[in-house]
């Protein structure tokens, strides 16, 4: 008898605690086999990789980058104890660059990762008033601004973490801030990786290095946006053009994990949801889209030269969307690959907790393995 109880109850936490997506789904347009290739298949004992990690909303620090180099070693085989970042201020703009260059088993890896959270922290220290348990952003006295009203357990945290501190980098990005951000995202990307080979392409057929440097982007939800907007100002200006288009011509993988395009192009578009080309100061719907059209038009690369897009969404994620089948993705002319999978259990087919849904993608095993090993997974990768 005890026996069966134990295992009645133990099949009964099964059914009220699953992962729907443990094995993650796969849609792409076009609507061939959805495969892709990983960062593994990238690596040349004869050449570097570039690899380059933004971070999207919340509010991070130098722990993000650590660990977010740390999975990706692991996932490419290597030992995490190699990681010892430096830190690089990119010049007043407060953003912080963290790089390492790593000796791998398949090749060398230079890893830059762009912390721009300290950006927006000034101004969500407006919203602490409203927390009832004070995030990073706020003094560090809990107790100096209370909040006096009771909430639910479960609304608090979601008030706290993902409107007060998450939510707020979109709407600050969406406003008055962000040519400010843009320009000062510029500067870091080009600081980053806007220098490979020492050496520029020349639109029209000049003399370019035999075998550029690869790089592979890695962005997060906000990020994916930020990086994309900073990229097609930079091919915008006649003065960086040559390496912003230099930056995404080279770059044939692009992974973005809990992305927000068909969201936030919502804010480029007119009432009547019509999109206009953008003005001088505006910016694209679709800015990978806008760079692979500006890169044709300045005589860079090849036609078929495209990157392929790689999104991770969790369904139960309120802050992420598919691409695949959105109206964002119906007039792009490069690969895009939706990986539906799950961060979290679901309770009693009810609940994802919310704030592990949204960050929990760098964690998620099968998205690390993915991300280093592609799918179907390169022979011996991950292994």
């Amino acid at each position: 008898m005890k026996r069966t109880l134990v295992l009645s109850a133990t099949l009964a936490c099964l059914v009220a605690c699953t992962s729907p997506y443990r094995t993650p789904v796969l849609d792409a347009t076009p609507t061939t086999l959805p495969t892709f290739a990983g960062v593994t298949s990238l690596l040349k004992p004869d050449r570097p990789l570039d690899v380059l990690l933004v971070h999207g909303m919340c509010t991070q620090d130098e722990s993000w980058a650590r660990e977010s180099v740390a999975q990706l070693v692991e996932g490419l085989g290597g030992d995490a104890a190699q990681v010892a970042l430096s830190a690089t201020p990119v010049g007043e703009t407060g953003i912080v660059l963290y790089r390492q260059s790593l000796a791998l088993a398949g090749g060398s890896v230079n890893v830059n990762a762009i912390l721009w959270s300290p950006l927006t922290r000034p101004l969500k220290a407006e919203l602490c008033y409203d927390q009832s348990n004070k995030s990073g952003v706020c003094s560090a006295d809990p107790a100096a601004v209370p909040y006096p009203y009771q909430r639910a357990s479960l609304n608090r945290a979601l008030k706290d973490k993902l409107l007060d501190d998450c939510l707020a980098d979109a709407v600050i990005y969406q406003g008055k801030a962000r040519e400010t951000i843009n320009q000062r995202m510029q500067t870091a990307i080009l600081q980053a990786v806007g220098n490979a080979n020492g050496a520029t392409l020349v639109p029209g057929g000049g003399e370019v290095p035999p075998e550029p440097v690869p790089l592979v982007l890695i962005t997060d939800s906000l990020g994916s946006k930020v990086t994309f907007d900073a990229l097609f100002r930079l091919a915008s200006s006649p003065q960086q053009a040559a390496a912003a288009l230099q930056v995404f011509e080279r770059t044939p993988l692009i992974f973005m994990r809990a992305n927000q395009l068909p969201l936030l192009r919502l804010a480029e578009m007119d009432l009547d949801g019509g999109m206009a080309p953008p003005g001088p100061n505006d910016f694209p719907a679709d800015p990978i889209q806008a760079l692979i059209e500006r890169s044709r038009m300045q005589g860079f690369g090849k036609p078929t030269g495209v990157p392929t897009v790689v999104a991770f969404t969790d369904p139960n994620d309120v802050l992420s969307y598919t691409l695949v089948k959105s109206p964002f993705a119906a007039p792009a002319t490069y690969p895009i690959i939706d990986v539906v999978v799950s961060n979290a259990p679901t309770y009693l087919g009810l609940l994802e907790l919310p704030d592990r849904a949204h960050t929990g993608y760098a964690g998620n095993p099968t998205v690390r393995r993915m991300i280093a090993c592609g799918e179907p997974a390169a022979q011996g990768c991950g292994n």
